[in-house]
């Protein structure tokens, strides 16, 4: 049994809704321990079946209280239906983000898809608000064979231009840039920061298991995660640490970076135990999106581990 599996267990006679997940027969969630972090899963989880009702009777349900919505493959919809997701979240307490369509490439040879891109996050600073949504996770997009430098002085002043143009339309909604896992595409670390600092509605999204891809490895432990997270907080300061954003995942990775997404199992990196653990005893306070196959399971999983610190504290 994996170490994920050992302690989540779907109850598979319940309807889909009344499927909660007990952890060693107990309620798995004390809220008083968890008020400053927020859970939740990438896209609608399966059961939901796209019913917008659904989703947030499962995320109250099981009491997660975060959605990624996922337009990765466009923002199909109407203002009607955007608004009445909305709606729904508010109704259910949900904190509402968004992952921008993959289509996104600002640093394209093509200056078409370079409007378009910009067009694309203009598109979602103006649906935010209708949804709910605070940020906007996307990715920037490859280097299209240009030196690094120069895609970045491109996609800079695209996210200049987006933000100036159409900033104010998303009533609070920031930007937020990804950390990528291909090792072609833009997205380091110190060019996510540097995109931060430069771009006044920019806050990066850190997702872990595509930062230990791109970096072959390397954090397994409290103090890998610690000066990663000083380095962000050391450039942005309360801009970061006021506006955390984590995905987390395992991965399986090659030479060229990310490859697949994978469960919180153990059986593939990073360990995001001990980020838990830094979590835990500096007092940061990140909203965390599973990106998990199963991302509502990998959500309650994320959440189980903070409650098991917590009660081994006590």
């Amino acid at each position: 049994m994996t170490q994920e599996s050992k302690h989540v267990v779907y109850h598979a006679h319940r309807t889909p809704i009344q499927r909660i997940i007990i952890v060693h027969g107990s309620s798995p969630w004390r809220n008083d321990v968890l008020a400053d972090l927020k859970f939740g899963p990438a896209g609608y989880p399966a059961e939901a079946k796209n019913s917008v009702k659904r989703v947030f009777q499962i995320l109250s349900d099981v009491e997660l209280d975060a959605l990624e919505y996922a337009a990765v493959y466009g923002l199909r919809m109407g203002e009607k239906k955007a608004i009445s997701i909305g709606k729904a979240a508010k109704s259910a307490n949900i904190t509402m983000s968004m992952h921008a369509p993959y289509y996104i490439s600002l640093a394209s040879k093509k200056d078409d898809v370079r409007e378009r891109s910009r067009n694309r996050l203009i598109k979602a600073l103006k649906f935010a608000p209708l949804m709910g949504v605070k940020r906007i996770v996307f990715h920037a997009g490859g280097y299209s064979g240009r030196d690094p430098n120069e895609a970045y002085q491109l996609i800079l002043d695209s996210l200049q231009e987006v933000w100036s143009t159409a900033g104010h339309h998303g009533n609070g909604a920031l930007l937020a840039p990804e950390i990528a896992g291909k090792l072609k595409a833009f997205g380091s670390v110190d060019e996510i920061i540097r995109i931060c600092e430069n771009v006044e509605g920019c806050i990066p999204t850190i997702d872990w298991a595509h930062m230990y891809a791109r970096r072959q490895g390397g954090i397994a432990t409290k103090k890998d995660y610690l000066d990663i997270l000083e380095v962000f907080e050391g450039r942005l300061g309360e801009k970061f640490t006021k506006n955390m954003h984590f995905h987390v995942s395992g991965i399986i990775f090659t030479k060229a970076g990310e490859k697949a997404h994978r469960p919180l199992d153990g059986k593939w990196g990073p360990d995001i135990l001990p980020l838990v653990e830094v979590i835990r005893e500096v007092g940061y306070k990140p909203t965390f999106i599973s990106e998990t196959p199963d991302s509502l399971k990998g959500a309650l999983y994320t959440k189980y581990l903070f409650e098991e610190l917590e009660k081994a504290q006590q």
